[in-house]
């Protein structure tokens, strides 16, 4: 497949506390690898060049080689300052797709289509409710950077936005909690190993 556009960044959101879960969730192993590792090699595969990984002050996600660590030290006010965090890290780029790290099964082919999709686009769910991973043009850099606390980018009310439905909704499946993580470890809905 032919390689996305250099000027295209992937950003990897991996500052959440996972309260629910009752502890990091992140690190916790999943079929093999740490839960956070799938998300990552999804953006590898997709073939994204900028790739950078947001994290809390205290993280215990190791540096990955080909991505740029950024730290969210505001990561305990919620997901919009991680976004923001992360926009601002990736100025230098003409488009960011932005994902969260706990959906394991998220296809590479999807994560490709968000970043070649011009304007605002969002992951349209089964419910019809819209969300992440999404992509998003330059223009609304400084829209992002702005977020705060647990306000998304779905909060900015972007008229123009689109959504696109991946090919099989279980590719979506989040994990929040331990008997998500135990249920979802036999499943493979993206067939991936």
């Amino acid at each position: 497949m032919p390689p996305i556009d250099p000027g295209v960044g992937f950003i990897f959101l991996a500052a959440g506390r996972g309260k629910r879960f009752g502890r990091d969730k992140l690190t916790q192993d999943f079929r093999g690898q740490p839960l956070w590792s799938w998300v990552a090699l999804a953006a590898e595969e997709a073939g994204f060049a900028q790739r950078y990984i947001v994290s809390g002050p205290h993280s215990a996600i190791p540096a990955r080689s080909g991505w740029h660590a950024v730290t969210n030290d505001r990561a305990a006010e919620g997901m919009g300052t991680s976004i923001a965090a992360g926009v601002r890290a990736a100025q230098d780029c003409s488009r960011v797709v932005i994902a969260l790290a706990d959906m394991p099964f998220v296809e590479p082919a999807h994560l490709r289509l968000l970043a070649e999709t011009g304007g605002p686009v969002f992951t349209r769910y089964a419910s019809g409710a819209e969300g992440s991973p999404a992509g998003f043009p330059r223009s609304i850099f400084d829209r992002l950077c702005a977020l705060q606390g647990e306000a998304g980018a779905r909060s900015l009310g972007l008229a123009d936005a689109s959504a696109i439905a991946p090919a099989s909704a279980a590719t979506l499946a989040d994990i929040d909690t331990p008997e998500d993580l135990l249920a979802l470890s036999s499943q493979n809905p993206a067939g991936r190993r």
